[in-house]
């Protein structure tokens, strides 16, 4: 578990929402950005108390209890999680009824992904965040693999980055644009979506599994685009949502996939390789050191079976 990781994020977390707290009382201005038209700063004001006691203080505590090593770092990550994530549901619906006042699910929004992947990645040893495919036929994992594919670019490069490009309008934040802009999007698109669908392809036909981490390949794959990089499914999906971004000329877009890859590489990442070790041992060791996770080798690896890698 990455504790250090989590115990600076919680501690920066539960500080950023005291100074946020500081903010709104000493310049009563700053308050509209939070409201939607038409409401009472008191309707703001009221989450002074639930945000001061569970979001600002549990994340200091829970900050300080992972640094310490401590058991009810768990469940203390998970509490904080919880009053995060509720908070920020009730923001967003709160802006949507109300007509405005999303500067505040903007601000909540990363707080709730961090908090709780990041309670996820405390509790990795509890709970079955990774586990290898069951016995199954090529073509049955193929499907498969096509059905996560579909949800998760549905998701993640529909109806999130839709999502956003509608609250950065109605923040009044200008979309972005370039010279051959749409093209350029449109291409890189076309491109990273057929790369990760190869990838996928690889993995359910020579890994014996899916790219879904609670349906992972039985056989690590060095493989295709395995031979040459790491992590290509990843880099296929951070292209995508780029080339989303581009065509929807949305910064908060962009940021969104900043975070993303962020998250991946800090957080998911590690608690994945880790179990790869465990499942495959000096293979993956020797897979690991000479195939690097996001800048490609000139030349393929060339291992001494096939393997699996996310």
């Amino acid at each position: 578990m990455r504790r250090p990781l989590a115990s600076s994020y919680f501690l920066l977390q539960g500080l950023s929402t005291v100074a946020w707290w500081a903010l709104l009382a000493l310049w009563p201005a700053t308050r509209a950005w939070f409201l939607p038209p038409h409401n009472h700063a008191s309707a703001l004001l009221a989450f002074s108390v639930p945000d001061l006691t569970l979001l600002a203080g549990g994340s200091l505590v829970a900050g300080a209890l992972a640094r310490r090593g401590s058991g009810w770092a768990l469940p203390l990550s998970w509490l904080v999680a919880g009053a995060v994530d509720y908070a920020t549901l009730y923001v967003m619906a709160w802006a949507a009824l109300g007509g405005g006042g999303w500067f505040g699910f903007v601000a909540m929004a990363p707080m709730a992904l961090v908090s709780t992947a990041l309670a996820l990645d405390l509790a990795a040893q509890q709970l079955p965040l990774f586990r290898q495919a069951g016995a199954a036929s090529p073509r049955w994992n193929v499907i498969k693999t096509v059905l996560y594919i579909a949800a998760f670019w549905s998701l993640f490069l529909g109806l999130v980055p839709g999502f956003l490009a509608q609250i950065q309008a109605q923040l009044g934040w200008p979309r972005f644009g370039f010279a051959g802009q749409r093209a350029l999007a449109t291409g890189l698109f076309a491109a990273m979506s057929a790369f990760g669908f190869g990838c996928g392809w690889i993995l359910a036909r020579r890994g014996d599994g899916t790219p879904l981490p609670l349906d992972a390949t039985r056989r690590l794959v060095m493989r295709g685009p395995y031979a040459y990089v790491r992590n290509p499914m990843v880099i296929s999906g951070l292209g995508q949502a780029v080339a989303v971004g581009m065509v929807l000329g949305s910064v908060l877009v962009l940021g969104y996939v900043a975070l993303g890859g962020a998250m991946w590489n800090w957080v998911v990442r590690p608690a994945e390789e880790d179990d790869l070790l465990g499942h495959f041992g000096d293979e993956y060791t020797h897979y690991r050191r000479e195939v690097r996770c996001w800048i490609p080798r000139l030349r393929p690896y060339v291992g001494v079976a096939d393997a699996r890698a996310g």
